[in-house]
């Protein structure tokens, strides 16, 4: 299974290849803060460390969420929109 690993602490949660970020909710283990899990409010803003490649690409109302915050960097993601298929490390940034 697919790790996503929180690079200031080391932490890492497994979810099914397919997932969606917000799974990582259910573990307990999420070092991410969702909100409003539909790409409107930008709590769960992360830099995707490494596995960029791993992710679905970004939707278009994420990609106007980034840019209204200015925040659409290449290596930003918010994570309600990202679906996992392979193995990434992440920074929570809220």
């Amino acid at each position: 299974m697919p790790r996503v690993t929180f690079s200031k602490t080391g932490n890492s949660v497994e979810l099914a290849s397919g997932s969606s970020l917000i799974d990582m909710e259910d573990t307990g283990k999420s070092e991410v803060p969702f909100g409003c899990r539909s790409a409107a409010c930008g709590t769960c803003l992360i830099d995707v460390v490494s596995g960029m490649n791993n992710l679905s690409p970004r939707t278009e109302e994420e990609q106007d969420l980034l840019s209204d915050l200015d925040m659409d960097g290449e290596n930003r993601r918010l994570a309600c929109q990202c679906k996992l298929h392979g193995d990434i490390t992440v920074d929570a940034l809220n």
